[in-house]
């Protein structure tokens, strides 16, 4: 199994200061550093929102959830939110049985997270 992850980001057309990555492959200590900086500068820029497609995501290993956690905690301290969408069943369970699912907010499809954004947005 190859260690690498291709990390494609594109904006959304409908909700401001949110940007979608979509995640190609393996999240692990191979690249999980690269992938805290490039996703934590995006939010640094003023892009709050961050959606994580996880369709295509193949595996998981505790570093790369231990990130996915710290990205959650730093767009909440920035006034947005860090939401995963289309998780595969193999990598839900990790995050479920370590418990991350109740920080780490979870949907299933892009249209679901985007609108969960406009609501936070509406109440804030």
């Amino acid at each position: 199994m190859s260690n690498q992850l291709d990390l494609q980001m594109s904006d959304s057309n409908s909700v401001p200061q949110t940007k979608i990555f979509a995640f190609n492959g393996d999240l692990d200590s191979t690249n999980a550093t690269t992938t805290l900086n490039t996703i934590k500068t995006t939010i640094e820029s003023g892009f709050v929102n961050i959606v994580a497609d996880f369709k295509h995501l193949r595996y998981l290993n505790s570093m790369g959830l231990g990130i996915l956690i710290h990205l959650s905690k730093i767009a909440k301290e920035k006034g947005g939110c860090f939401r995963v969408v289309r998780i595969n069943d193999n990598i839900l369970d990790i995050i479920q049985l370590i418990g991350a699912h109740t920080i780490i907010d979870i949907h299933p499809n892009l249209e679901d997270a985007l609108n969960a954004i406009c609501e936070q947005s509406a109440k804030d």
